[in-house]
């Protein structure tokens, strides 16, 4: 679930390939990293660290940074053709493709995998061998964490931006790879008979997101399924957390994006 700039909009999104599914993870721990740096408490801080560990475990697992590359080239390419249409506001054009160049340089300057320095720091490499333990990363278990979580919230701040900031170049790049991927669909009004929608896409579109936007105060939330070939929309509602969702049983009308740069 991602909000929408409009606020009484709540967009429900499904990625249709694994790099998409790969930047929306990172988008969303960089994210919940932004609101944990800027808290003061150790909790704050420990919800910061617990967020560096799970996007170091995102980037060891392939090679991101070859992924990202490659997408922001597919990207840069793709907008340099857009040059020769009319109607395209060329300075907008121009300042994402500069963009674009400027964060393929940063990532190529990048020796190795990403985030491989940050492995190297004593405590960020106690953190990553505890994490998997449920509750590891208590006093007991960490002192030294424990220790570091009372400094004052200033120089713990400076030493989270500091470690972040080592992956700056991934975020920037994911934030704009998915914004230009979600600006390329214009909302389109449609209606799911008893709460079912169901969509084949174009064979010949590498379509890359589906976004399903409903009122903020819709009883029902969107369930996607879908591939680069087809698309389902189930809505369901959930009375209590207690009970299993279900199928809304009635019509709803929603706005839809299918995405593809």
């Amino acid at each position: 679930m991602v909000e929408t700039s409009d606020e009484r909009m709540i967009a429900y999104e499904q990625p249709l390939n694994e790099r998409m599914r790969v930047l929306m993870r990172l988008e969303h721990l960089f994210q919940q990293a932004s609101f944990a740096v800027e808290g003061d408490s150790a909790w704050h801080s420990r919800l910061a660290l617990t967020t560096l560990v799970e996007v170091l475990d995102i980037l060891s697992r392939g090679d991101v940074k070859s992924e990202l590359i490659k997408e922001l080239d597919r990207v840069g390419q793709t907008l340099h053709r857009l040059e020769e249409k009319p109607g395209v506001d060329a300075d907008r054009l121009h300042h994402i493709v500069g963009q674009c160049d400027h964060l393929l340089d940063r990532l190529r300057q990048h020796k190795g995998q990403l985030g491989a320095s940050l492995r190297q720091d004593e405590l960020l490499s106690a953190l990553i061998q505890r994490t998997g333990i449920a509750g590891g990363t208590c006093a007991f278990d960490l002192p030294g964490y424990h220790h570091w979580l009372q400094r004052p919230a200033a120089e713990r701040r400076q030493a989270l931006e500091g470690w972040f900031g080592v992956l700056r170049a991934v975020r920037d790049a994911s934030e704009l790879v998915l914004q230009l991927i979600r600006d390329s669909a214009v909302a389109r009004e449609q209606l799911a008979r008893d709460g079912v929608y169901q969509r084949n896409l174009d064979r010949n579109t590498p379509y890359q997101i589906v976004r399903v936007e409903l009122p903020a105060g819709s009883p029902c939330f969107a369930e996607i399924s879908g591939s680069k070939h087809f698309v389902t929309i189930r809505f369901l509602e959930q009375r209590s957390t207690a009970d299993r969702a279900s199928p809304i049983g009635t019509d709803v009308e929603f706005h839809l994006r299918c995405c593809t740069l």
